[in-house]
């Protein structure tokens, strides 16, 4: 049985496709990990925040620098968000 990965991090690409389907905002939602790094997935159009979620706009400068490399934090995305919308 393959254990295949449903993450995929967050790139310019993945960014770009957001916006052209309509996206407006983004929340943060932590993954629990017992590793040293964390890890962050990214939810599109979710402007609802639980307790401790952070929300951004899909243009705000905070998204953008979720794009930087880190080596201590990943952000990443299910692929269930990636499906091309018709």
């Amino acid at each position: 049985m393959e254990n295949e990965n449903p993450y995929q991090l967050f790139n310019a690409q993945i960014l770009i496709d957001w916006k052209q389907n309509g996206i407006t905002y983004i929340k943060l939602v932590e993954l629990d990990s017992e590793l040293a790094i964390k890890f962050f997935e990214l939810i599109p159009n979710s402007e609802i925040p639980d307790s401790g979620d952070t929300i951004y706009h899909i243009d705000s400068e905070d998204v953008e620098d979720l794009l930087e490399p880190s080596p201590n934090v990943k952000f990443l995305v299910h692929e269930i968000y990636l499906e091309e919308e018709d």
